[in-house]
Order: C-alpha cells, then structure tokens, then sequence
C-alpha cells in the first residue's frame, strides 16, 4: 500500500513538473515572439508617441482605416480595436499603452458595450501569458473571479483558454507565422454584404446605465496622461433599429460624435459592420468631425 502512495505521488509530482515546465515554454515564447495581436504589440512598444488611437471592438476594427485617417489628418493613427473586446478590454490596453508611451488623443466607440464592465476577449485570455507583468496582474486580480487559479496553479491559464492561446497559436508564434492584419496598421477591412439574409430587430435601451464605472476608469486614465479622449458611435443598417438606443447614449453624453446617420444598406457587410468601402466613407466622415 505504501508503495501504491508513492507511486501516486510520484505520478502527481510529475505532472506538477510537466505543467510547470509547459506554462514557463509558452510564456516564454509568446514573450519572445513577434506580435500576433494588438496587446502583444502594446507590450512591445517604448517611447511612442500617437496622435491619434482607436480603440474598441471589431465596430473599430473594421470600421477605421488607420492609414487612411493619417493620410487626411498628418497625425500618427493607429487602429487598435480588437473582435470581441468590450470596456474592461480597452482599460487594459490603454493602462498598458500609456505606460511606457504617449498618446494626444484616443477615440473610443461605444454602442452596447457601456451595458457592461466584465472582463472579456482580451483581458480574459490574450493577455494571460503576461500575467507576470503588474498592470495585467492587477487588471487580473480585479476582475477575474478565478484570479488565484489563474496566478498560481501552473498552465491552468493556457489550458483554459485553449483556443485562444493553447498550442496552435503557440506553435505559429514560434515559427513566426505572419497574423492575418499588421498589429501595427490594425484595419481589418471586410468585403462584400449579407444584409439580404439578416432579419430585422430592435436595440433594447434597458441594459444601458447612466455612469459606466469603466468608462469613468478610462476617463480618469486619459486625465491622468494629458490624453484627450473622445466618444464615437459607428452605424448599423436599415434592418436594426437603433434609433432610440442611440438617442440614449447621446444623452448620456452630449459629446458624443454620432456617426450612424446616411450609409446606405450596400456599405455594409453585415448589420453591425461596415464593408470595406462603408469604412472608407466613415473614416473621411470622422477626420471631417474631427477638424471643427
């Protein structure tokens, strides 16, 4: 019996082993390799200055031609939207970017995402293997319920967010594979359109709250940092209603540039993104509001 304890704790020392031995690999090739997305770029900048970043969700991603806007405007832009991202996502970013990095203006877009302010995409998987740097681990720490798991049991953080950080993207970190859009550009355009087949709906005004604690944190950032920040929203085709919603926000806040008006059903690819020629009229209609 003795010797059936020990082999059991032997086998249970050489798993510990095996999953230390695999959370230090992995780290330290996503800390090593050339960017595959926008945070691991934000990592690797130092002693950057932009005059212009975007940020948000794929509503930014596919909406803003980064290069497009430095070439009307003569400033630095950069697109840092990311599919998925919500608040608490942008947060991280800008905690990071600012860090080691200046930044005259940022400009971030809002629609359902001031409904929330739960971690998600990025803060909740792309930004674990860098759990060991402060701000992710404070970021971490406050809005992950499972922050101990994650912190201190070895390769449970990759292991759960396999299909974000696991072994296939390891592997094409490694070898340096090319990601599909420059980190450094960020534009994602998108062609073609499926409205035809989308059915019509309404945007619920119920889920959204006067004072996003969020939005206030990103505020307070930009304060902090001599940054201006500036509110945008992106349309939606004729098939949403958004009318009301947008309404709301705009009363919540009266500086808000609304974007959501005169873009036919043809510019989009699909109810809530642009196609690519919608982006390019919706990226000269910003740098337009953005010189007044």
């Amino acid at each position: 019996m003795k010797k059936f304890g020990l082999h059991i704790v032997l086998l249970l020392g050489l798993v510990v082993l095996l999953f230390m031995l695999c959370d230090a690999s992995y780290s330290l090739v996503y800390r090593k390799c050339q960017p595959r997305n926008k945070l691991e770029y934000i990592l690797q900048l130092q002693d950057k200055h932009f005059d212009v970043v975007f940020i948000g969700s794929s509503r930014v991603a596919n909406h803003i031609d980064s290069q497009l806007f430095s070439k009307l405007s003569g400033k630095k832009a950069i697109n840092l939207g990311v599919e998925g991202a919500g608040l608490n996502d942008n947060l991280l970013q800008l905690q990071l970017l600012l860090e080691h990095n200046t930044i005259s203006q940022v400009y971030l877009q809002v629609d359902t995402n001031l409904e929330s302010t739960a971690a998600s995409n990025i803060a909740t998987a792309e930004a674990m293997p860098f759990i060991q740097n402060e701000i992710v681990r404070r970021h971490t720490e406050k809005y992950n319920s499972n922050y101990q798991a994650l912190y201190h049991i070895p390769f449970y953080r990759y292991a759960i967010n396999d299909s974000k950080i696991g072994f296939r993207e390891l592997f094409f970190s490694m070898v340096n594979k090319k990601p599909g859009t420059n980190p450094s550009i960020g534009f994602i355009p998108k062609s073609g359109n499926t409205i035809p087949n989308e059915a019509r709906s309404s945007m619920d005004c119920k889920g959204l709250v006067v004072k996003n604690a969020i939005l206030s944190q990103i505020r307070a950032l930009c304060q902090q940092h001599h940054t201006e920040l500036v509110l945008f929203i992106t349309p939606y085709c004729s098939k949403i209603d958004a009318k009301h919603y947008v309404d709301k926000i705009r009363t919540m806040e009266p500086d808000l540039i609304d974007l959501t008006e005169g873009y036919a059903d043809s510019l989009f690819y699909n109810c809530g993104h642009l196609n690519d020629k919608g982006a390019r009229i919706l990226t000269q209609r910003l740098f337009e509001v953005s010189k007044k």
